[in-house]
């Protein structure tokens, strides 16, 4: 226990440290995330409180019944998100973490370090769970009325309840990584993550919740919903303890929930038992060989899409045909970025899928929605933006004076990097916006405004990601999505809403003068329509070409 403490008294030295270093930079930081923070807290619990109101009101006495799904969905949710998350988390955490070099120097012994670690892994996969879930079990006790005692076992609920998925996810690492490569393993194991995110992410949206919020509910339709949601209800499921167990404790059922939670409790004991003397056995080794290089591998031959990219690339000077071919392999060879593909295809059927089923009755809401159309997929971009071109300098972490010391110009760096970028994301949205226009069956003009306007606002989300991304590096990371919560991703975040709300206000005005022309034959229109169409023009060019300059500024001030 002593040795623990220790290990903890470092790891919260640490946390300080990083904390008071920059304190002026964390302090915007810290009050940005605090807001962002109170914000989706109110609007979980806001959300859910309506549901579970809503459904208890329910007709047939299925509201319980509806609420009762809810909470097993909600469960189970958590518990697969759990394991996967901690099965990944686990792989670096565990084994690829800066710190573990000194650790395993150290006198501590190999179960202490094991368990330091095994508390690290389940914080760093648990807290989103808790700041997303108790919002959710705070409105369904609001909801019912529960006295003290159900807020008092929650605590005793939830914490077993995140043991358990994490003893698991971590038995399953530890037996993976004594066996496999560690990147492999990390890779394989970030893709099927993926996979199961976007599938869940897609079942959700495919249930169609909607139709429980209508003015008009039919006891049929009701009925139909609650068959379809349905969910394994299996009693040795840790998830269906801990459902059950708030639902007794919501009904003041004490017998009832004490006993799930005594499940939850002994089964989260065995399994931390278990991956104990697991570690004992085979941590060191696992651990070992992560960190030995193959020797005797062989060089292999580049693979036929590099082949295929290497000929498309031919017409190029020999400097940019290789700044791309090397942009491309790293985008390639790391899972954590290609494998973000599978969430992004997710994220963008369920756009159209949104789209295709808006309850629009006329020709003038189909043709406004589609005006506020680029302006929401705008707001996609910049979401996929901050995660892949604010990072694209990140990326190059610390080899990054390679290219510092090279004969490369660092404009044509990050120009190589913005057409990179631009191309693939100005596709996905085009395919967006059409489609959706589309089925909202919008006019040439409203057509012709959305697709030049996506256009542009592409071009100015990218060049301000690289060009901040050059601004604001951080070249030294455990994990690229670090970089995309830096101050700097937070700021191109506030940036890049600003920009896309700028270009839908200075549309605005042209689109109201055609909309008053088509429904009410009267042109209202003079020279404004061409001042704002200018405007649009001026700010999109600005807001690519400014940022880049500066962040061509700012990589030849750079220390390294």
């Amino acid at each position: 226990m002593q040795q623990i403490l220790q290990i903890l008294r470092l790891r919260s030295t640490i946390i300080y440290n990083s904390i008071i270093y920059g304190l002026r930079e964390k302090i915007f930081k810290f009050s940005i995330l605090s807001i962002i923070f109170l914000l989706f807290i109110s609007g979980d619990y806001l959300f859910f409180y309506r549901i579970i109101s809503y459904l208890q009101k329910l007709p047939l006495d299925v509201g319980d019944l509806l609420i009762t799904q809810l909470l097993s969905i909600v469960f189970l949710t958590f518990f697969s998100m759990l394991l996967f998350s901690n099965t990944i988390t686990a792989i670096s955490t565990m084994y690829l973490s800066s710190d573990l070099e000194l650790l395993m120097s150290s006198p501590f012994s190999i179960a202490n370090v094991f368990v330091s670690k095994f508390m690290q892994t389940t914080m760093n996969s648990s807290w989103m769970i808790l700041i997303f879930g108790l919002p959710i079990f705070a409105a369904y006790g609001v909801v019912y009325e529960a006295s003290l005692y159900y807020y008092l076992i929650l605590l005793p609920i939830l914490l077993p309840f995140l043991i358990v998925p994490a003893g698991i996810g971590i038995l399953i690492t530890m037996i993976l990584m004594r066996f496999f490569p560690a990147k492999k393993t990390y890779q394989v194991m970030t893709l099927l993550g993926l996979v199961f995110g976007a599938g869940l992410v897609m079942f959700f949206r495919f249930l169609k919740p909607e139709v429980l919020l209508g003015k008009d509910v039919s006891d049929d339709v009701i009925i139909q919903f609650v068959e379809g949601l349905k969910v394994p209800d299996y009693s040795f499921l840790p998830s269906t303890w801990a459902a059950k167990a708030v639902i007794s404790g919501a009904n003041n059922i004490m017998g009832s929930s004490v006993l799930y939670i005594l499940y939850l409790i002994l089964t989260s004991l065995l399994l931390f038992i278990l991956a104990v003397v697991t570690a004992n056995k085979i941590y060191h080794t696992g651990w070992t060989s992560a960190h030995e290089s193959s020797s005797n591998s062989k060089k292999r031959g580049d693979s036929l899409l590099y082949k295929i990219m290497g000929e498309l690339l031919m017409r190029l000077s020999p400097m940019q045909k290789t700044l791309l071919m090397k942009d491309i392999k790293l985008f390639f060879r790391d899972a954590a970025q290609w494998s973000q593909l599978f969430m992004l295809g997710a994220l963008v059927i369920i756009y159209i899928f949104n789209i295709r089923n808006l309850p629009l009755d006329s020709l003038f809401l189909k043709n406004f929605t589609s005006v506020l159309n680029h302006g929401l997929a705008g707001v996609v971009l910049s979401a996929i933006a901050v995660r892949f071109v604010f990072t694209a300098i990140s990326l190059e972490g610390r080899y990054f004076w390679t290219i510092y010391t090279s004969p490369i110009d660092f404009k044509r760096f990050l120009w190589e990097k913005f057409w990179f970028y631009f191309i693939p994301l100005l596709i996905l949205a085009e395919i967006l916006v059409v489609i959706s226009n589309i089925f909202l069956d919008v006019d040439s003009y409203i057509m012709m405004l959305s697709v030049i306007s996506i256009c542009l606002i592409t071009a100015g989300l990218v060049g301000m990601g690289i060009g901040m991304g050059a601004i604001y590096p951080v070249l030294k990371y455990e994990n690229v999505a670090e970089v995309a919560i830096s101050t700097g991703g937070i700021i191109y975040m506030i940036m890049s809403f600003i920009f896309i709300g700028a270009i839908v206000i200075l549309e605005s005005r042209p689109v109201y003068v055609h909309f008053y022309k088509k429904f009410l034959f009267y042109n209202i229109g003079g020279i404004e329509i061409y001042v704002s169409y200018v405007l649009i023009f001026i700010l999109s060019i600005a807001t690519t070409i400014i940022p880049m300059i500066l962040g061509v500024k700012a990589l030849k001030e750079m220390e390294l």
